[in-house]
């Protein structure tokens, strides 16, 4: 494991870069462009042209091979789905003279859940009505299921287990470097050392179905009214066919527990036994992966997972 090879390209070539697939794609005339939002692997631009669709998102995938993937997720998720995923309207695969990988989909309304904070200020009512529409919506991906575990696409394993314990053991090796290499907190990798050596109780309980998970479901991907209508999901990531429970740790992410989200699955869908400590680890050494993957480490979020993991395992005596 190691992490991913990001195009040098900058927001503003990438701006550009947009506006020209654009015009050379729908032979139209892009009237105004913005930058939306982005991250470590890519830049987000809403673009207005003057023919149908009228608006494009346009995602600039710096990392390649996310694009193709990306697209078939929001396919897959939108067959059949509760609510609006955008629409592909086209993939772009990077050229000599337009050296990064485009999207083209579907302008959804509303807002993100979470950098529109004042969405936190809405009534008590208005936050259990989302939590249960929300968990509604990935409660009924779950319950598509597949034959194999994996990343959709390449969904070949007959145990969960087969696919995620060889792949959380090259988390902790790349932490192990990580931390040794001054780069990661010692406090973090304790907790995962502990929380491995636990490894064999934390899943004890043979994950029977392989669910469909968006794989990144927080608040920073669930758009909505500002009354917390929910208008659309985003921006899946590594999608799989999985234990649903390897969804749920993202629900408390970010703000998602101001909003109850997670206690609501909890409440209304069957959870295994040793949910808690199994989400406690599904977090942790997923946003580590996503420190090796990126090189950029959010404490923000990675310090409370450590938090919760030896909180779950000091519940359990381990």
């Amino acid at each position: 494991m190691k992490q991913k090879e990001i195009r040098p390209i900058s927001r503003k070539d990438a701006q550009s870069f947009a506006k020209e697939m654009l015009e050379t794609t729908y032979n139209a005339t892009v009237t105004g462009i913005k930058y939306i939002g982005g991250g470590s692997f890519g830049f987000v631009f809403k673009a207005d042209i003057d023919k149908e669709p009228f608006c494009v998102i346009m995602k600039a995938c710096r990392t390649q091979g996310v694009c193709e993937r990306e697209a078939s997720e929001l396919t897959l998720l939108g067959s059949n789905s509760l609510i609006k995923i955008p629409k592909v309207y086209f993939t772009f695969l990077a050229t000599d003279a337009i050296p990064i990988d485009f999207i083209g989909m579907e302008f959804v309304e509303g807002t993100d859940c979470f950098t529109d904070f004042i969405k936190l200020l809405n009534t008590k009512k208005n936050k259990e009505r989302f939590a249960d529409e929300i968990t509604a919506i990935i409660h009924h991906w779950h319950e598509q299921t597949n034959d194999k575990f994996g990343l959709i696409g390449n969904a070949v394993y007959d145990e969960w287990l087969d696919f995620y314990q060889p792949f959380a053991a090259d988390i902790l090796d790349c932490a192990r470097e990580l931390t040794n290499n001054g780069k990661l907190e010692k406090k973090v990798l304790s907790a995962m050392e502990r929380a491995w050596a636990a490894f064999d109780y934390i899943f004890s309980d043979k994950v029977e179905t392989a669910s469909l998970i968006h794989g990144d479901m927080n608040v920073m991907n669930i758009m909505s009214d500002k009354h917390l209508h929910p208008t659309a999901i985003i921006d899946p990531l590594e999608s799989k066919w999985a234990d649903k429970e390897y969804e749920l740790f993202q629900l408390r992410n970010l703000t998602g527990e101001r909003f109850g989200l997670y206690e609501t699955y909890k409440a209304k869908y069957p959870v295994s036994e040793k949910c808690d400590i199994k989400t406690a680890f599904y977090a942790l050494y997923h946003e580590v992966y996503a420190y090796i993957s990126s090189g950029t480490k959010v404490n923000f979020i990675l310090m409370p997972l450590v938090k919760r993991m030896n909180q779950e395992l000091d519940k359990c005596n381990l």
